[in-house]
C-alpha cells in the first residue's frame, strides 16, 4: 500500500517525527513499512507524522504523497519547499 495522508480519526497516535500526539482531525502523514513482526506475508505498519515533521524527516516519501493527495492542505507551499530543501542537502 502507498503512503497516505489523512485526517487522525483519534487523537492517540504520536508522530515519529517529534514524539508529540497527532491531534484529533489534524492532517497527518503515514509511511508505510513492512511489519516483520507479522506472520502474514507482506503484512505492513504504519509510521505517523505530522506533516511539518515529514516534511523534515522523511522529505523522499512525503514529496509523491503530497502530489497526490486530493484533499486541500492549507500549508502544502512550505510543505513542498521544505521537503524539496530537505532532499537537496
Amino acid at each position: 500500500m502507498p503512503h497516505v495522508i489523512e485526517r487522525a480519526p483519534t487523537g492517540r497516535a504520536k508522530c515519529r517525527g517529534c514524539s508529540q500526539a497527532i491531534a484529533k482531525g489534524d492532517l497527518r502523514f503515514g509511511e508505510r513499512i513492512p511489519n516483520v513482526f507479522a506472520d502474514a506475508e507482506g503484512a505492513e505498519s504504519t509510521l505517523w507524522f505530522h506533516l511539518r515533521c515529514a516534511a523534515c524527516k522523511r522529505p523522499e516519501s512525503l514529496l509523491p504523497t503530497l502530489q497526490e493527495a486530493t484533499e486541500p492542505i492549507s500549508d502544502r507551499v512550505w510543505l513542498e519547499r521544505e521537503a524539496n530543501l530537505g532532499l537537496a542537502h
